[in-house]
């Protein structure tokens, strides 16, 4: 019994170790049991997504188109690039079908190694989505330029609902990634529902949405949940050039 207690002992601090990061969720949403998303585990840009009592019935992944102008300068380049691709996706609602027509955009200027987010600075949204059907509005996300690995942007539908969108770099239980592990959604001082976007997907939702604000919230998180950044993408496909 005592060299079983002293095995225990031995490898508690690398159990501790292996824990999986999570996101640390704001004191508005400690209380609330958040909603696993049901993926695949190897999951293909189209799969379809669920979480609660909501669900994708189409996420439609468009062709990505990657653009690159490079400026002679001596004996090197400056490579002016761009990158772009829309997606959309419908979401089974409580009162029918949200659809969501999204368009993730990004610019780089490259030079030698070295890379700049030239969208950021001019304000290009990295992502943009559009809704219609049975809610109408739209979100925009943009990058902080002032603050590396920091998005933020607006949520807007008819004309009382105005949220801000915030990204999360906070983590708990384990060692993160770094950058961004989910996002915010904020009504006024108020984080009224969040989604992290590491290792297992979970969804928080603060009781006090309405069924409509609920369904808005869900087409939001969605989206995010198909979005991947596009200034990402630009770098991976200018390391595959290099190769």
């Amino acid at each position: 019994m005592l060299r079983f207690l002293c095995f225990c002992l031995a490898i508690l601090p690398l159990l501790s170790a292996c824990q999986l990061a999570r996101m640390q969720v704001s004191r508005d949403l400690a209380d609330v049991q958040p909603y696993t998303v049901d993926r695949a585990f190897w999951r293909k840009p189209n799969d379809p997504l669920s979480f609660g009592s909501w669900r994708t019935t189409r996420i439609r992944v468009g062709w990505g188109e990657f653009r690159s102008h490079p400026v002679a300068v001596g004996k090197s380049a400056i490579d002016f690039q761009s990158f772009q691709e829309p997606y959309r996706l419908d979401v089974v609602a409580s009162d029918g079908v949200i659809s969501a027509e999204c368009v993730e955009r990004a610019e780089a200027v490259g030079y030698k190694d070295w890379s700049l987010d030239s969208g950021a600075l001019q304000g290009i949204p990295p992502l943009h989505c559009s809704y219609f059907g049975a809610a109408e509005g739209e979100m925009e996300l943009l990058e902080m330029p002032t603050i590396a690995g920091s998005q933020e942007g607006n949520i807007r539908f008819d004309v009382a609902t105005r949220w801000h969108l915030q990204s999360v770099n906070r983590i708990e239980g384990g060692r993160g990634p770094g950058g961004i592990v989910g996002y915010e959604i904020r009504r006024d001082q108020e984080v009224i529902a969040a989604v992290q976007l590491i290792n297992e997907w979970r969804v928080w939702m603060s009781p006090e949405l309405t069924s409509l604000e609920q369904d808005r919230v869900a087409s939001v998180v969605m989206a995010l949940l198909v979005y991947e950044s596009p200034q990402d993408k630009i770098e991976s496909i200018s390391e595959r050039e290099k190769e």
